[in-house]
């Protein structure tokens, strides 16, 4: 019979796996020529690289071509921005001609309206008075003649014939009277009427042909100045757009942002993406990154039965397969919120993403990204704790019992555990230090049940303390 004693002392309960090691500095470098393209030469994964070296270079074919082209379309934008600028300039021009030519008539309208209403009528006024008193005074001279001749007919000083013609002058006399007199009637009832009507009109009309000629100019100009404005804005656009690609063709040549070892993208389901010359990577794609080698951290994947022990800044130690029998040291950096999602091999197994920091980095010990580790989280420590291997113990009916040898006999004895790991368990109550018990429990209490199979008895590892799936041995 094999048996174990119960012994007192600290129980250390460590939360592990095997992770992986990256670094907890590192920059990411990713494909920035938009379209993406095909790579043409890369440097060797894992070399050494300095600041502003070139790492690798894209195919420039497409891209010298599209600059070329965009040339063109940015010389002919330009040419026609300038051009419509030029037509601007002639329209102010011809808008401030224009404008002027109307404001001059109007003016001048205005003026000759004034003009005759303020002194061109009077003048005209006076002048046909003066000429219908000219005329009446000729008239009365005319009419003073007459009668001289009449008399001196009479008396025989002269001839019948001068009565004759001293009457046609007479009558010439007295008919221009009588016209000018109509004249000027006609004149201050009508002509001054008319003659201010037409000359208001003009004035109107010339005002309204400004307002014309203002609008339509301003309309035309506003014109004007939409196509410089647009041809002027479609030149910018060609010419970013041509800077854009030239910066393009600078991104061509992808350099390291410092120094670092080149460690390429990759995915683990996709060999197709990998990177290498030939390979055509999309725009935002990552394409390397530089490790800090010198700052280093794991990675592990903690089974979801003990995540909820593991906490932020708890201690660990870790064991890495490039160093044989050397330990390092650090502390939980961080753990997932959420669990990574299993695929089709995963078996439902869910398991969070845990971060654990290097701190005793040994700088020549030339650690790389991507080697393994053994990774023991130190989650709790029960100090003076009363504890028995896990085989120990096992479960009946509900309850956990173990098998005590004492004076050449064995005696079921029900217990109650606490805490335990994969090796021992804590026995709270049922047992004392110093007492033995039996290493085949399972395998009793199947016999006490009645079957040989040990599986139908339950372990005496609480489900708490054991998780079920690949990850059993991270306690």
């Amino acid at each position: 019979m094999l048996t174990a004693t119960a012994t007192v002392g600290d129980l250390v309960i460590q939360v592990g796996d095997k992770g992986e090691l990256e670094s907890t500095e590192s920059v990411q470098v990713m494909c920035e020529v938009e379209g993406g393209g095909k790579l043409v030469t890369i440097l060797p994964e894992g070399k050494l690289v300095k600041k502003g070296e070139v790492v690798a270079r894209f195919d420039t074919d497409t891209l010298l071509k599209a600059i070329n082209e965009q040339e063109v379309k940015w010389e002919q934008a330009e040419t026609k921005a300038k051009g419509a600028r030029s037509e601007l300039e002639v329209q102010r021009n011809k808008a401030e001609s224009e404008i002027a030519k109307a404001d001059l008539a109007l003016t001048l309208a205005r003026l000759d309206r004034d003009a005759y209403e303020q002194g061109e009528f009077q003048v005209e006024l006076d002048k046909r008075k003066g000429t219908l008193e000219l005329g009446k005074k000729e008239l009365k001279e005319a009419e003073d003649n007459l009668e001289f001749t009449r008399g001196m007919v009479k008396k025989g000083f002269a001839q019948l014939e001068q009565i004759r013609v001293t009457e046609l002058t007479f009558e010439g006399k007295k008919y221009a009277v009588q016209q000018q007199e109509a004249d000027l009637k006609v004149f201050q009832r009508f002509a001054k009427l008319r003659k201010e009507t037409e000359l208001k009109a003009k004035a109107k009309d010339a005002e309204r042909e400004l307002e014309r000629t203002r609008k339509s100019q301003e309309a035309a100009t506003d014109k004007a100045e939409s196509e410089a404005s647009a041809t002027r804005k479609t030149a910018d656009l060609e010419k970013k757009q041509l800077e854009r690609l030239k910066g393009q063709l600078e991104k061509c040549e992808v350099k390291a942002p410092g120094d670092g070892i080149v460690i390429y993208f990759k995915r683990q389901w996709d060999e197709s993406a990998r990177i290498r010359p030939g390979a055509t990577v999309f725009f935002q794609q990552p394409i390397f990154t530089l490790p800090d080698l010198n700052q280093m951290k794991v990675k592990l994947k903690v089974h979801e039965s003990v995540v909820k022990k593991v906490k932020v800044g708890q201690p660990a130690t870790l064991k890495a397969d490039a160093l044989a029998n050397r330990v390092l040291h650090g502390k939980v950096l961080s753990v997932a919120a959420l669990a990574q999602g299993d695929d089709w091999r995963g078996g439902g197994v869910k398991e969070y993403e845990t971060a654990v920091s290097v701190d005793d980095l040994p700088l020549d010990a030339g650690l790389r990204p991507g080697m393994s580790a053994e990774v023991k989280i130190l989650v709790k420590v029960v100090p003076n704790a009363l504890t028995v291997p896990v085989q120990a113990v096992t479960e009946v009916g509900g309850k956990h019992v173990c098998y005590v040898v004492a004076g050449g006999k064995v005696d079921r004895r029900e217990v109650t555990v606490g805490e335990g790991n994969d090796q021992v368990i804590q026995v709270v109550d049922g047992l004392a230090e110093g007492d033995r018990v039996a290493l085949d429990a399972r395998t009793r209490a199947a016999a006490e049940l009645g079957t040989t199979d040990p599986a139908k008895a339950k372990a005496g590892d609480a489900p708490s303390q054991s998780p079920a799936g690949p990850a059993g041995s991270s306690q």
